[in-house]
């Protein structure tokens, strides 16, 4: 978890503009053979959008996170 953690905060930097790049492996080939669909994305997404109101993230920042998450949402689905 803590290096899943790890990713998810670059990538939540990364999607906002801030200084963190990510620098991983391309979302194609971090999800490539893992048979995820629709319903898994949804699942993800909504857990993520819950976790950002949590910790008071604005709600405009959390839909350019999820802007960012379903502009790659053919790379992470169908590989």
């Amino acid at each position: 978890m803590e290096k899943q953690r790890r990713h998810q905060s670059l990538f939540i930097s990364w999607a906002l503009g801030g200084p963190n790049q990510y620098s991983g492996r391309s979302m194609e080939l971090a999800h490539k053979g893992m048979n995820l669909n629709d319903e898994h994305f949804g699942a993800i997404a909504n857990h993520l959008a819950a976790s950002l109101r949590e910790f008071n993230v604005s709600e405009e920042d959390i839909n350019q996170v999820l802007e960012k998450l379903t502009g790659m949402k053919n790379d992470i689905l169908y590989k």
